[in-house]
């Protein structure tokens, strides 16, 4: 108790921001409110301000958010419209506007951060980069309002495809980004290479040859691994998977025999890796489980009828699942000039009943992330090797 004292002691100096609550006791209370919350109390006052950008204080709301539901972050699929993120709060149908180009970034490129898309997600970071080019990659906590940019590959090639992939490697204690690209010389041969954060320079990877000509959407973060659900009919083993701490590649095998429909989609359920089957009425999800020693099975944990005759102008994405009884959609519609609409609706198989979310001041077309606010700086999560001083992106 006298360490945690001593750690948050000094907040209590400024007269205008004296608490009745003991100071450790304070920061608890304040760690579990809304991250909007506790933006506007670093207003208050200084020790207020001095307190919530500690270490200690970081920390323990970083504990508390790991323990929350996954918050959505929010972008416009049009490059017109991408110079904003939204931090969506589905429970109070609000929406937080973010502006990409007030974030901090240490560096000294000239680029615009709105440029940017956001291709993967960990924890409070997102990993934003271009489709048509290496450079830049940037880690960015959109709470803290803070980035930094990975070193660069100094590549000028021209990319037909770049798909990133982000986690924690729990042995290490770091994060680590792999990528994923194709060159307009080489459509058909996908190249990897991996960096941990703090390192100063990208390394290459080399996944099974076969899997170098396939296709895959976008990875997912389970149990200390990246996972990829591979779009080729002819390999049977479907799901490729990364160990984040062994740096190696393996596959799971999922018979496709199983899978009644081709659309699906990999996501983290709960607690567990699952596949989603889609068809024009019914929603399967088949749970991932096992490791690498014992081995992995799937099997069919529940299925609904959707009560509606879904399309290729008429579709949606499962986001998350809120409870056992109901599900969060992203539902999208195109018209006859392929302009598309999209919007949140909560589904509830046992009533069928689907309530539509009304958030007003999202983009008309957009992608969802999952994200959990938290206020570490990205800062701390790389070792910069020139003193470089923190500059607005403009």
């Amino acid at each position: 108790m006298k360490s945690k004292r001593r750690r948050v002691n000094n907040y209590n100096d400024d007269a205008q921001g004296e608490a009745i609550l003991p100071p450790e006791m304070f920061c608890e209370v304040l760690a579990r409110l809304p991250v909007e919350s506790i933006l506007r109390f670093r207003s208050v006052c200084k020790s207020w301000c001095r307190m919530i950008q500690s270490p200690y204080f970081i920390s323990l709301q970083l504990g508390v958010t790991k323990n929350k539901p996954c918050r959505f972050i929010v972008q416009s699929q049009r490059e017109v419209d991408m110079s904003s993120l939204y931090l969506v709060d589905i429970e109070d149908l609000k929406a937080r506007e973010i502006q990409l180009e007030k974030i901090k970034c240490r560096t000294r490129l000239k680029f615009k951060l709105p440029a940017l898309g956001v291709r993967c997600f960990c924890d409070g970071f997102l990993c934003m980069a271009s489709e048509k080019r290496l450079d830049p990659v940037c880690i960015c906590n959109p709470i803290t309002k803070e980035s930094v940019i990975l070193p660069l590959s100094r590549s000028k090639a021209h990319l037909v495809r770049h798909k990133l992939a982000f986690g924690f490697d729990q042995s290490s204690g770091k994060y680590k980004v792999i990528r994923d690209y194709r060159t307009s010389s080489n459509k058909h041969l996908s190249k990897f290479q991996i960096i941990t954060l703090g390192e100063s320079s990208w390394r290459q990877l080399n996944p099974p040859q076969n899997l170098c000509t396939s296709d895959w959407d976008a990875a997912v973060f389970w149990n200390g691994s990246l996972h990829w659900i591979i779009d080729d009919k002819t390999i049977d083993e479907p799901i490729l998977a990364f160990d984040l701490s062994s740096e190696t590649f393996y596959t799971i095998p999922f018979h496709r025999l199983c899978l009644s429909h081709e659309c699906y989609e990999l996501q983290v359920l709960g607690a567990s890796l699952t596949i989603v089957e889609h068809n024009s009425h019914m929603i399967k999800i088949w749970e991932v489980a096992g490791n690498k020693v014992k081995g992995f099975s799937a099997n069919c944990r529940e299925e609904h009828d959707t009560y509606v005759c879904w399309n290729k102008y008429f579709f949606y994405k499962t986001i998350s699942q809120l409870s056992h009884k109901s599900f969060m959609l992203q539902v999208c519609i195109t018209d006859n000039k392929n302009v598309k609409k999209d919007w949140f609706t909560r589904f509830v198989p046992e009533k069928a009943q689907y309530f539509h979310q009304d958030i007003h001041g999202l983009p008309e077309h957009f992608n969802t992330a999952h994200f959990k606010p938290s206020f570490v700086s990205p800062n701390a999560l790389v070792s910069v090797q020139s003193q470089l001083p923190v500059l607005k992106s403009s």
